[in-house]
């Protein structure tokens, strides 16, 4: 082993090629890497909907969702689902256990079940659609376009965005929004149907056959071989007036219909960009997109667009993920080059410039190397490696820095450059072996946390790993390579003052000599701030201070119609309009439910953060009348979607679970540290149910299903037929004229009876007026009320207040009903559990390691005395910075203890190379020589470290509220890390020593 790394290092021509090929290798990969916001990975979720155009939520409930629930319940591999079933549309959201080896069965199991399903009502036209969650095909932009033209003006115009929209390079999908189907719409007179004796039923199955268009085949008999074919399609508003409906008298469908018309489906929601009603397009990205050249290209063809329509229309921009992305990587290069230029600076204070270029040459070596081989591991660049790549950033210069400095401190001594070049490598060589794995230990644990979270920070611990690879093959190859040049063409070295060294030697010397004292208050020190720290501080994995999205749902009065809502609706937009904070936003208004997605300024160009403004908005929306309830939720950014607390009330009776949920509400209120407290109101809204006459039903031969769907027809409408008209769908819808749709006409509507004769609507049904949900929700199948808040995460989090509730709440009845937690609360809880295993691992695999190291028990459990000393001073260092335990900041600390160990190994593998300059009479002069000797590499590693990442920790370049936090951790706990590696390692190692020789163990 000696003599390859004695034949690689002497390599000085191929050193220099290899650095520089592993530079131009990572920028060439810097420039091609696609930059997004998380790492690619399947997310294990996804959802389900069925359009069921005009039934109601009890009728969703009961036909559609009841019935795909029944279905999902059998798969193995999921973990829960929740439904929504609501006028027209049910939304079935499902979540796959995290311990699931292959998505892509489970999820071809759901495809098989929803195909299972073959009762659904014939209004459900179209089959449930799947949809699967990835990463990087979640909405990335939402624009639109709007005018004051006619909506058939404006839609001609969005259809031609749209199919502009969809040739963007980068864009994998485009869900439009309030793009709404054409139809010819049949609006029919009941007088008419009376006086000519026909049902409506008739004329739609009249209308239906009528409408075909059928290939024959070709006759291969005749010349030229001609394709035989029947057309009978219905495709213009002439046409379809002038269809026969029956002879003898002739009649035409113009003669029963009031009005036919060329119109567009009804529509369900409207689109709202930036306070205009508009037509939204929600873009979402492929696999292999760059979000930011994406955003680009969409910007710049909504401009050329803009131009080609005319100052009718404007085109704009409610939602782009790009400025997010772009601020972060801003904040990240700023920060990155601001650390960079102060480890060259402390470097050069140091160490021969020459050499500390070569030492800081290890920096671009080490992250461009690393940037050059994520690519071929499947990664791209996004916050998360960003992240990475700028935690390394002052660890990557240690192990050239020790290396350096022991090659330095050899030729000193007077040995021959080659062979101090050899004997200083040979010599650290299993520190700094040790100290890499120790580090790789603490994080590869990392690489199994469950759930999103997991594999969202997957490749943290992947990127620290492979830069720490490159940082040993700089280390051992490349640095000592690069110093023999340095060392051959200089006479003497212009090294660090070692005059500046003497106040820190005296201190060290003092301390020693007072060790007793000094580790007994070292020990409560560490003891009592560390578990003062660790109670005044809160679990909140991902915090809102740098938040830039805010989600806003709606419950509006049920009655309302949805031209009401938007009238209600505009005075919670203006809010958003005169809010200085505000960039963009967008929404989709419906009845009764309506959400907003705002997008903030980036957090450092604005005074407030989305705390305070959304406690304005709180204050202002309670105002505006015709709002049943306004719910704020700030997006943290991380895989926990929702709110902090998310509790469900589920199961039981109606009554005690809506008790329960009005209970729960009146505790999270009383609560100290939660805050926006709601629960589902899905208020009633007014109904009229149509009870049928069975004993009439029965005599006739008339089926429930016939009147149904009569009152449907009427009311709805029902979509009977369709035609392509060359470029799109064109529907046929049947229904009665607006000013008939009353129960006096309804009930002069007539049924076919068995013996053809013509029974009114009034015989079969009597109408009832009740009310009904305007929403059902369902938990695993159950129904379920949501009740959720936020929480100050100052005073507590989301387990503790989960925690409060559980105790609260145990061993109460409300017949049946129970509370199941969600959301964060499951994330976090899992996360927890995760990241307490990973640690666990990782220090059972560093004592491994350095059991098998110094073959001593002492020595290994020397080295570990440092760990909680870390933990204590990180969890110090975020109370006094007013921070939480966020997920970001548990990886700083990991981070902290590889770093940690590896400072304590190399001083204590330094005290065994030196032992045979022991006096055994004289320990501790040993000891703080040997100490002393190690001060110039641990300060200059501690320094370079902390400098590379103080401009993060404070956000000289910017703040990033997922970096800083670990930022802050390791800087100051790399200061922590010098003072217990100075000072507390050998005064404990020292009474070891002494404990050896009284028993006359071996050294």
């Amino acid at each position: 082993m000696q003599s390859l790394l004695t034949l690689l290092n002497q390599r000085r021509l191929a050193a220099k090629i290899l650095t520089l090929a592993l530079i131009v290798l990572g920028l060439f990969a810097l420039m091609k890497l696609p930059l997004a916001e998380k790492p690619r990975f399947d997310m294990g979720d996804g959802s389900i909907t069925t359009v069921y155009p005009g039934a109601s939520a009890s009728d969703i409930e009961s036909n559609v969702t009841s019935k795909l629930e029944k279905e999902l319940l059998s798969i193995s591999g999921i973990k829960e689902f929740n439904s929504t079933s609501e006028v027209g549309v049910s939304t079935i959201e499902f979540a796959l256990n995290s311990g699931v080896a292959d998505p892509n069965i489970v999820y071809q199991d759901i495809r098989d079940a929803i195909s299972r399903v073959s009762d659904l009502p014939s209004g459900v036209t179209d089959a449930p659609t799947l949809e699967i969650k990835k990463s990087y095909s979640l909405d990335f932009m939402v624009v639109g376009i709007s005018s004051d033209l006619p909506y058939d003006l404006l839609r001609e115009r969005a259809k031609t965005l749209e199919l502009a929209l969809r040739r963007v390079d980068g864009i994998g999908q485009v869900h439009p929004i309030d793009l709404r189907d054409p139809e010819f719409l049949i609006a029919l007179e009941p007088a008419q149907l009376q006086r000519y004796g026909l049902t409506v039923g008739e004329i739609a199955q009249l209308i239906a056959e009528r409408n075909v268009l059928i290939s024959g085949g070709r006759l291969e008999l005749l010349k030229d071989n001609p394709e035989l074919i029947t057309i009978a399609e219905l495709d213009d508003i002439n046409k379809l007036g002038d269809m026969f409906i029956g002879f003898m008298p002739n009649i035409q469908l113009k003669d029963i219909a009031g009005d036919i018309t060329n119109t567009f489906k009804k529509s369900e929601a409207f689109g709202s960009l930036n306070g205009q009603k508009s037509i939204l397009f929600d873009l979402r990205t492929d696999e292999s997109a760059d979000v930011l050249a994406t955003s680009a290209q969409v910007r710049d063809l909504l401009s050329m667009m803009e131009l080609q329509f005319g100052d009718d229309y404007k085109l704009d921009v409610g939602f782009d993920l790009a400025n997010e992305i772009g601020a972060k990587s801003e904040i990240v290069r700023n920060n990155g080059l601001v650390g960079l230029v102060l480890v060259l600076v402390v470097l050069a204070l140091f160490l021969d410039k020459r050499i500390a270029f070569w030492v800081a040459v290890s920096i671009p070596v080490c992250l461009l190397g690393t940037l050059a081989v994520l690519p071929a591991l499947g990664q791209i660049l996004d916050a998360y490696t960003l992240s990475a790549l700028i935690l390394i950033i002052g660890i990557i210069v240690d192990d050239a820095v020790v290396v350096s400095d022991k090659i330095i401190s050899l030729v000193e001594e007077g040995q021959p450059i080659k062979k101090a070049v050899s004997n200083g490598v040979k010599a650290v060589l299993p520190a700094i072996t040790a100290s890499i794995l120790s580090t790789m230990i603490a994080f590869i644990p990392l690489l199994f946390l469950p759930g999103n979270s997991g594999q969202m920070m997957y490749v943290i611990p992947l990127t620290v790993i492979v830069a720490l690879c490159f940082s040993f093959i700089d280390a051992l190859f490349f640095i000592p390579a690069h110093l023999q040049s340095v060392l051959e063409k200089r006479k003497s070295l212009k090294q660090t003052n070692t005059e500046g060294f003497r106040h820190i030697n005296n201190v060290i010397a003092w301390a020693l000599t007072k060790r007793k004292w000094v580790l007994s208050l070292s020990l409560v020190i560490c003891i009592g701030l560390g578990s003062f720290s660790y109670k005044q501080l809160s679990f909140l994995f991902f915090p809102t201070d740098g938040a830039y999205l805010i989600e806003v749902g709606v419950e509006t009065d049920p009655e309302l119609s949805l031209d009401e809502v938007w009238l209600r609706t505009q005075k919670l937009e203006a809010l958003f309009e005169n809010t200085a904070e505000v960039a963009s936003w967008y929404g989709e208004i419906g009845t009764p439910s309506s959400y907003w997605v705002i997008s903030l300024t980036p957090v450092n160009s604005r005074e407030r953060n989305a705390e305070a403004i959304v406690a304005e908005w709180e204050e202002a929306g309670e105002k505006i009348a015709g709002l049943a309830q306004i719910e704020f939720d700030i997006d943290g950014g991380g895989p926990p979607v929702g709110r902090p607390v998310d509790i469900k009330v589920v199961g039981g009776s109606d009554l005690g679970r809506d008790k329960l949920a009005n209970d729960l509400v009146s505790f999270l209120e009383q609560l100290d540290g939660t805050s926006r407290v709601s629960r589902d109101l899905h208020d009633s809204q007014p109904r009229i149910e149509a009870q049928l006459q069975y004993q009439w039903l029965n005599y006739y031969g008339i089926s429930a299903q016939t009147v149904g769907d009569l009152i449907k027809y009427a009311v709805e409408g029902e979509r009977i037929s369709r035609i392509f008209n060359g470029e799109e769908e064109v529907f046929f819808r049947i229904s009665l004229e607006e000013n008939d749709k009353t129960l006096a006409e309804l009930n002069n509507l007539n049924v076919r009876a068995n013996d053809g004769s013509l029974i009114p609507l009034s015989k079969l049904i009597r109408w009832v007026d009740t009310t009904s949900a305007s929403q059902i929700s369902h938990y695993n199948g159950e129904r379920v009320i949501r009740v959720s808040s936020g929480v100050d995460p100052k005073v507590t989090d989301p387990i503790a207040v989960f925690d409060d509730v559980t105790s609260a709440f145990a061993g109460q009845d409300y017949e049946g009903a129970r509370l199941v937690a969600a959301g964060q609360i499951l994330e976090t809880a899992e996360a927890q559990k995760g990241f307490s295993v990973a640690i666990l691992m990782a220090f059972a695999g560093i004592s491994l390691l350095l059991l098998l190291l110094f073959d001593r028990a002492t020595e290994a459990v020397m080295v570990l005395t440092v760990i909680p000393f870390g933990v204590a001073g990180a969890l110090f260092i975020l109370f006094i910075h007013n921070q939480v335990l966020s997920f970001f900041s548990i990886i700083g600390i990991i981070a902290l203890i590889g770093i940690m160990v590896n400072n304590s190994l190399v001083l204590i593998w330094h005290f065994r190379a030196k032992m045979t300059d022991l006096d055994r009479d004289n320990v501790m002069a040993f000891i703080i020589a040997g100490t002393q000797s190690r001060v110039r590499p641990i300060l200059l590693t501690t320094i370079t470290t902390v400098v590379g990442l103080v401009p993060l920790a404070y956000g000289l370049g910017g703040y990033d509220n997922y970096m800083s936090p670990m930022a802050l951790v390791v800087g100051w706990g790399c200061i922590i890390s010098m003072l217990v590696t100075l000072i507390i390692i050998p005064a404990l190692y020292g009474y070891v020593l002494e404990w050896k020789i009284r028993h006359n163990r071996e050294l």
